[in-house]
Order: C-alpha cells, then structure tokens, then sequence
C-alpha cells in the first residue's frame, strides 16, 4: 500500500498559474484577487539613464530597425521604434497598519527596438537558455524587462465581460484570445506622471479603454473604479504587468456597435467575444477554447469570492 501511494503523490509547483492540468505562463507574484492595490500603494520611480545592451541584442536592435523600414518602403505592415519604459527594479510590501499589498517600481527609458530585439528573441532556444536558464522572476531580467503592461477586463452594465481575439499586428501571442479586454504598455512620454517621468499607470489603463474599446473618461467610466488585482510575469516573453479589472457604464451592445465603426487602436484586436461575468461561463469558455485566463480568474475572485469560482472550476478538474 505504501508504494501504491507514492505513485500519487503531487508534483512540486514551480509557480506557474495552473487550471487543473492546464499549466500557463503566468508566474503571480502578489495578489490574489481577492483584495486591490490601492492606487496610493503603488509608487513608480524614474532613472533617467538607459539601460546599456550586450553587443549581441545591439546588433539585433540595428538589424530589426532595418528589417521594419525594409518593410516600410515595400509597403508592407512595420513597427515603428516607440518610447518605452524599461522595468529596472520592484519592490513588494505591506503597509504597516493593514498589511495592504504596496508596490514600488523602478523603471528607465526604453524603445520598442530594443523590445523586438530582446524579449521577442526569448522565442530562440538557445538566447533563452543563454540568457533565461534559471531565471529568478522576484527580479526584472537583466535586458529582457523592456515592457510594462496593464490588463482590465472590462465588465459591461448588463452583466457581460468582454474577451478578445488578438490581431496578427501584435508582436506577442498574436491571433490568440485573451481573457483582458484591454491590454496596454506604459508609453513614454504619453503615460508619464505630471510631477515626473515616472509613469501613471492608471493613465496607461484610461488610455487603453480608450484607444482600444472607444471608452470615455467620466462618461462610460470612472478612473477610480478600476482596479489592480495582482502583479506578475509573462514568462514566455518576460513580460512583467498588472492585471484588474473596470465596471464601465455602458451595455455589451453598445460598446460593439461602437467598436464597429472604429477606434483608435482597432488594429489591436480583431474580434471582441461578450462572455456572461459568471463563474460558471468563464469555466466554459476555457473548455472551449483550451485557455486559462488569467486575468479572469482574478476579476472573477474578487467579485464573487475564490471558494466560488473554485467550485466552478472543479469541473475542470474531472476532464
């Protein structure tokens, strides 16, 4: 009998979100969905130097700036080189009274370039077993934390969330779903703070209900109702963010009849997917579409509680 049960003991984790046997790529650092950032918990923090690269990713900077002005003069899709911010440091902690999750982040200027050429080369074997062999994700990468991202969902006044098909113009998981409705990178200098370089991300997230879904400040939401959720990595492509959520004051219809005559940013996604904000649905849309959402997962929690959406998911566990 002692050996019958050592055939089934658990596997140790090595952090990574999980959804039954589905394993993501979403490392979680901190928050569990349950409770939020408070807004004046999280503090960014600016150096004005750039972060120097070895010679290999120079050469690859130099070498994707031709490629995507190759592809300019052809006529074909490019990127061009946007300001960015790079994630030097962080810190995690609590308040002394509460013990409210704090953050404090440490970024530099970066580029989009200097993004294409190192994280997007984390799809090459051997620069990720070069550079990413054992990586420690408590800490930014050195050269490869060249990106800062926010993900909401954002839950409509009747009661849906809306998912979306990425389009094949994203550098990173495109033609994918995704469980955010927005997804946004800190930009420079449009995302900056107004007493500082250092960024604001809740302008970041206001800006990407904007550009992304035609959303309007003080009309169709408030600022103050978003939420942070929890703060992780994408260990695919090194890709550290915040995931929350917003309730907005607008219908499911109304914001796809808006979405279909145009926003600023359509060519980020190429289809929206109304979803019911109930556990039970998200459980079927994973089923359906073999994902794990994590960003979900979180708004989720936080509106009905883990035991519930737990409880939905252990259907999951019986497939």
């Amino acid at each position: 009998m002692k050996d019958e049960k050592k055939l089934f003991l658990p596997i140790a984790s090595d952090g990574l979100f999980q959804i039954g046997k589905r394993r993501g790529i979403w490392f979680p650092l901190d928050g569990d969905g349950t409770v939020a950032y408070r807004f004046e918990n999280i503090t960014t923090h600016y150096l004005s130097s750039a972060e120097e690269l070895p010679e290999e990713f120079q050469k690859r900077k130099e070498q994707v700036a031709q490629e995507q002005q190759e592809r300019k003069a052809q006529g074909l899709p490019f990127a061009w080189n946007g300001d960015i911010y790079n994630l030097t440091r962080f810190v995690m902690g609590r308040e002394p009274i509460h013990e409210e999750m704090t953050l404090n982040l440490w970024f530099r200027p970066g580029d989009y370039y200097t993004f294409l050429a190192t994280n997007k080369s984390l799809d090459d074997p051997a620069i990720r077993a070069k550079y990413l062999a054992e990586p420690n994700w408590y800490e930014p990468i050195p050269f490869f934390s060249n990106s800062f991202g926010i993900a909401l969902v954002v839950v409509t006044k009747d009661n849906y969330c809306l998912l979306t098909l990425r389009s094949p113009y994203q550098a990173i998981h495109a033609n994918i779903y995704s469980a955010a409705s927005v997804v946004e990178s800190l930009s420079r200098p449009v995302d900056k703070r107004t007493d500082s370089f250092a960024p604001d991300l809740c302008r970041c997230a206001c800006r990407g209900l904007s550009e992304e879904l035609g959303l309007i400040e003080q009309v169709d939401f408030s600022p103050k109702d978003i939420v942070f959720l929890n703060f992780g990595v994408n260990t695919a492509n090194a890709l550290w963010a915040l995931r929350g959520m917003v309730r907005v004051q607008r219908t499911c219809q109304e914001i796809l009849n808006k979405w279909s005559k145009g926003v600023k940013d359509k060519l980020e996604n190429q289809k929206l997917y109304p979803l019911p904000f109930t556990p039970e649905d998200y459980v079927q849309f994973i089923i359906e579409h073999e994902m794990i959402g994590e960003s979900l997962y979180y708004a989720l929690v936080h509106e009905f509680g883990r035991e519930q959406v737990e409880k939905a998911l252990s259907r999951i566990e019986e497939l």
